[in-house]
């Protein structure tokens, strides 16, 4: 590796990393691919009962790129989702995954790309008596269900896929870290970034100390409250695009 070509670090799962790779390499890094996830679809009874009983729903909202795909087979089989129903998604990556399904008028924050971001959406507000569903993962935030719960509306959540840290990657970080191959780090998720911490074990404090790009505000909060030590920087949106330009800022380019 040279000094022409800083090494960093990729996290997200390895079906979604090809595109940041790629952009991380046209602007003269090293893309040191790390999936800390491994997503596993869950058996698509219980889902797909939780999908039926949210039907007729108002409002659907889905919650990741990874949500939208474990979610289309089930909205499949449970005979789609109604005309009238508004659809939100997190990002520009949840909103294309929907589009290239066919959904073309999906709500998507202008600013913040997190759960915050959809609370704040003028769709979500108006939610009183109203049947919404969430398409979601095992153990992720609560903070929409709840909000939307506290704002008068029917909620039903979908857990459609669940996640588990890759720990058969552990061997290769500490390697790079042992190699000092790592000179910024990327993040996508909550769980992405707390995985990436346990394959770290003791080595932790290391990554503590790298600079670190994240896709929404509330990540960069969250590893700041878990003793992220180096520079934080947001992307301005939830998209590869944004966030290898907030690689390059971190990087001075």
């Amino acid at each position: 590796m040279t000094e022409t070509a800083p090494g960093v670090l990729v996290t997200r799962p390895a079906a979604q990393a090809a595109t940041l790779c790629r952009l991380l390499e046209a602007a003269g890094c090293t893309a040191l691919t790390l999936p800390t996830l491994a997503i596993e679809p869950l058996a698509a009874a219980e889902p797909l009962a939780a999908l039926r009983a949210a039907l007729p729903c108002a409002l659907a909202v889905f919650i990741s790129a990874t949500a939208v795909q474990h979610a289309l087979p089930l909205i499949a089989a449970a005979g789609g989702l109604p005309d009238d129903c508004t659809l939100a998604a997190v990002g520009a990556a949840s909103a294309g995954a929907l589009s290239a399904a066919g959904y073309r008028d999906v709500r998507v924050p202008e600013t913040r790309f997190d759960s915050e971001g959809l609370l704040a959406l003028p769709e979500l507000h108006i939610v009183a008596g109203r049947r919404v569903v969430i398409f979601r993962g095992q153990d992720g935030r609560r903070l929409l269900a709840q909000t939307l719960a506290a704002r008068g509306a029917k909620v039903h959540e979908v857990v459609c896929y669940r996640r588990r840290p890759a720990l058969e990657q552990a061997p290769r970080l500490a390697a790079w870290l042992a190699a000092g191959a790592i000179a910024a780090l990327t993040a996508t998720s909550r769980a992405g970034y707390e995985a990436l911490l346990e394959l770290a074990g003791a080595q932790a404090p290391t990554l503590a100390a790298l600079p670190l790009a994240v896709l929404a505000p509330a990540l960069a909060e969250h590893a700041r409250a878990r003793g992220h030590r180096g520079p934080v920087v947001s992307a301005e949106r939830a998209t590869d695009e944004a966030l290898a330009a907030a690689v390059r800022r971190l990087m001075g380019g």
